[in-house]
């Protein structure tokens, strides 16, 4: 009896015992975690702090924020629309940092309380050590917040930065699909995390593609008079198809080497996907290409990629050896479903509609700013430029009515902007231009297809003010002579005068570029004696001088 008694004694100490050194262990574990993510709050706040002290803001200890500022002129090289951002950046850092700051001392709250009500550890471990390391490999401790319900790319950045490095590290391998498409998070992060996700993207197509090959042997012995059933089977079939050709596209732009994938997105009827050439979060000179009408993934990355690595090359040799040696990247956005020629009388997809530029436009302007947001956050410098041709330019145009970041904007073969006024761009006074080559028709649509005042001279219904219309002709620039393009497709050509007044754009120095000159504007030889003064086109002849 008395053997007894002492054997449940002591099983109830050895309980109590590999309880205490799990709870010990979990305890030890949530501090460490603790003290390693309250740094992480700390800089975040001094980063906000710094940003508000640029822009002449003070952050109170409450978080409140002040306009030191206010009443005086603001300094010459200051853009309101710059300080307004950072004052959002500034509200969105501090009261992100809090989030993360609640979440810890939660999380920290939590442990100690299931700790000290023992709920940590089996009790029935060998040994004491083996109590305290089952209970540390069994139990995260802390973890880090989930992004913010319906972030802006502000808050984004925000949330991100008031993560630790360890925490960070732990979103990356567990939660990849939370980071790659959110804007605001740096560009390495985004592709580090898309580059990941790849293969499960590729293994869900391919079993997705197996049971649509079974569909459509299966209706080859189905009685389809109408032959619809095929037809669907063999559509379903070809999307996916293509769908796994764009992730061939994908890895093959990738393997260049200097890449960075930024957006991936599998949903829909095709694949989404933005390439950057060139590391963005440390460039000081960014620019983002929208392409327009027929552009796909698994069709026209490899070409527009190609042309993006040509046009960062050109700017960074621009900008080192004219502009301020900033490094520059540049985007292949196709970050939206351009329409496609067979959708050409479906009314909700034509290429003669602006619905599907709306709804590019709003994931581009969520592009946009989350690259102003991360650089915001970091403090890195940016000067960020819009580049659109053809339809992309009118998923451009709708973008830049928004706020954005954008310094400098280019369309290229445009069918217009969906704007009345020049004032409708939130783009600075006498930084939009465009390009026109002399055999592309598409400017001259502008007017049937509804997409608002031409932004060239010379169409019919007028030109809107403060778009300065660039040369696509042959031309001499600041790096040497420059070839003619014509046709729709030419714009990005190597070594083509309309390439090289976008480097020059890109890189910060569009004074370098070759404008346009109007027939107007050519000089003219003077008259014979007697003869009148040729008009311009559209102008009424002078008589001759006397």
């Amino acid at each position: 009896m008395a053997a007894d008694d002492a054997g449940s004694e002591h099983r109830l100490l050895h309980f109590r015992i590999d309880k205490m050194a799990a709870g010990a262990s979990v305890v030890h574990k949530a501090l460490m975690q603790a003290s390693d993510a309250i740094p992480a709050v700390q800089n975040a706040i001094h980063a906000a702090e710094n940003l508000a002290e640029k822009y002449g803001f003070t952050v109170g200890d409450g978080g409140q924020l002040t306009d030191s500022w206010a009443g005086k002129a603001l300094p010459q090289d200051m853009h309101p629309e710059d300080r307004a951002r950072a004052q959002q950046q500034i509200v969105d850092d501090v009261a992100q940092a809090l989030r993360t700051a609640d979440d810890i001392d939660n999380d920290l709250a939590s442990v100690l309380h299931r700790a000290a009500q023992g709920e940590f550890g089996t009790g029935e471990d060998s040994t004491v050590a083996a109590a305290a390391a089952a209970a540390d490999s069994g139990n995260p401790g802390l973890t880090p917040p989930e992004p913010p319900p319906n972030a802006s790319p502000s808050q984004n950045a925000a949330w991100w930065a008031s993560l630790s490095s360890a925490g960070q590290a732990i979103l990356l391998r567990d939660h990849p699909d939370w980071l790659g498409n959110r804007d605001g998070l740096p560009g390495a992060v985004r592709s580090q995390a898309n580059v990941a996700r790849l293969p499960a993207e590729r293994a869900s197509l391919e079993r997705l593609h197996t049971a649509a090959q079974a569909v459509v042997d299966q209706t080859k012995s189905v009685y389809d008079p109408s032959g619809n059933l095929m037809v669907n089977a063999l559509r379903n079939l070809d999307q996916i198809d293509r769908k796994l050709r764009s992730l061939d596209a994908i890895d093959a732009a990738m393997a260049h080497g200097g890449r960075q994938l930024l957006t991936l997105d599998t949903s829909g009827e095709r694949v989404k996907a933005a390439v950057g050439v060139g590391d963005i979060d440390t460039a000081e000179h960014v620019a983002v290409f929208t392409p327009g009408f027929t552009s796909t993934v698994d069709r026209s990355l490899k070409g527009y990629d190609q042309d993006m690595g040509n046009l960062q090359q050109h700017s960074q040799n621009l900008s080192s050896r004219y502009g301020d040696h900033g490094q520059v990247a540049t985007v292949a956005w196709i970050g939206y479903e351009a329409p496609q020629t067979a959708d050409v009388l479906n009314p909700d997809k034509s290429v003669g509609s602006d619905g599907l530029a709306k709804i590019g436009a709003q994931k581009l302007d969520g592009f946009l700013n989350g690259v102003g947001a991360a650089h915001n956050a970091s403090g890195q410098p940016l000067h960020l430029t819009a580049l659109g041709h053809s339809y992309g330019s009118l998923t451009t145009g709708i973008a830049l009515q928004n706020d954005t970041p954008v310094k400098d904007a280019v369309v290229f073969g445009s069918p217009g902007l969906d704007i009345s006024n020049r004032s409708d761009l939130k783009v600075p006074e006498g930084h939009m231009f465009s390009e026109w080559s002399d055999q592309d028709p598409v400017p001259r649509l502008d007017i049937a297809n509804n997409f608002g005042t031409s932004p060239y001279e010379g169409i019919s219904g007028g030109a809107l003010n403060d778009i300065q219309q660039l040369s696509t002709g042959d031309a001499t620039g600041a790096d040497g002579p420059h070839h003619i393009t014509h046709e729709h497709g030419q714009y990005l050509d190597e070594n083509s005068t309309s390439q090289y007044n976008m480097a020059s754009v890109v890189a910060g120095r569009p004074d370098l570029a070759v404008r346009h000159v109007q027939p107007w504007e050519m000089p003219v030889p003077p008259p014979a004696p007697g003869e009148p003064i040729p008009a311009p086109p559209g102008r009424e002849p002078q008589p001759p001088p006397r």
